[in-house]
């Protein structure tokens, strides 16, 4: 797996219900125009406001539907036993990859952090890629890292969410060259081009949601070596990316995007999560205007 992986958004009705019919036209759409994988159950996705049933049924349709990219489940929780039983999940239902993110709200050093991930480890035989996010969860140290990749086979990669090229570099430096297989994505759009150029893999980026075509084609670039179309379309990811910092969470921001493009995904976040209005969608619809992207 290499290339422009899309952690899905999980769309709502406006009773907070699932919208499964805006989530086959979302899939449907994405890969007719050929990203790489598709991650359900994603920070995007609002994996913390799903209960558990419904994370194993956005899997199980996910599943039906993904048929041309290769398909990610995300599994993070705070109880490690419920990651086993998540993880499990994906991999009886075929799964190509889980991704789970360390847990949150209670902080861990990395000795508890390498019992978490070892002990879901050695209970599955799925890939497993791990999730950087230090804004939202325990962070993962370079050593931790490494320390994973080379006990288990099954830690197959992560996803680098970390404002800080160093950190990337150490892992792909540190990591990769001594177990070559193990991927190495960002999670962020403006960091795509950088991780490629340092070794790494792709990316796992939010902002691909609504315009997926921007990373599709710096990845095309990269590949041909077409290194000034590559910087061209660097350019643009960094200022996209700025939409993070427009609203008051990833979610609203994605959902926002998309609905000024044109997706038929409602404007609605579950609760805890409100969805910014008025001067935040305008500034947005700005941001976008000036990179083309409003129809």
């Amino acid at each position: 797996m290499r290339g422009v992986v899309v952690p899905l958004v999980t769309p709502f009705n406006e009773d907070y219900s699932i919208d499964f019919p805006a989530l086959e036209e979302h899939i449907n759409y994405l890969q007719k125009i050929g990203v790489h994988g598709i991650f359900i159950n994603a920070t995007t996705g609002e994996f913390t406001s799903l209960n558990n049933e419904e994370r194993k049924l956005l899997a199980e349709k996910g599943r039906e539907l993904v048929s041309s990219a290769f398909y990610l489940v995300g599994t993070a929780s705070t109880n490690t036993f419920e990651v086993i039983e998540l993880t499990k999940h994906a991999q009886e239902i075929g799964a190509d990859y889980v991704v789970i993110a360390p847990p949150y709200y209670c902080p861990l050093n990395d000795d508890a952090l390498f019992k978490h991930y070892s002990m879901v480890a050695e209970k599955t035989e799925i890939p497993i890629i791990l999730y950087n996010i230090p804004s939202c969860a325990n962070p993962m140290s370079v050593s931790l890292i490494k320390r994973l990749a080379l006990e288990y086979s099954n830690i197959a990669g992560i996803k680098e969410t970390i404002d800080s090229i160093n950190h990337v570099r150490n892992v792909i430096f540190e990591v990769k060259r001594e177990r070559k297989d193990f991927k190495v994505f960002t999670g962020l759009d403006q960091h795509f081009l950088n991780t490629l150029l340092l070794g790494g893999d792709g990316g796992i980026m939010a902002c691909a949601n609504f315009a997926p075509e921007l990373h599709l084609e710096l990845y095309k670039a990269f590949e041909e070596k077409n290194f000034e179309m590559a910087m061209e379309y660097a350019q643009k990811l960094a200022k996209v990316s700025k939409v993070y910092e427009l609203a008051s969470s990833f979610g609203s921001a994605i959902k926002i995007a998309m609905n000024i493009r044109g997706f038929s995904i409602k404007p609605v976040l579950r609760p805890p999560y409100i969805m910014d209005r008025g001067e935040v969608k305008e500034r947005i619809k700005q941001l976008l205007t000036s990179l083309e992207l409003v129809p």
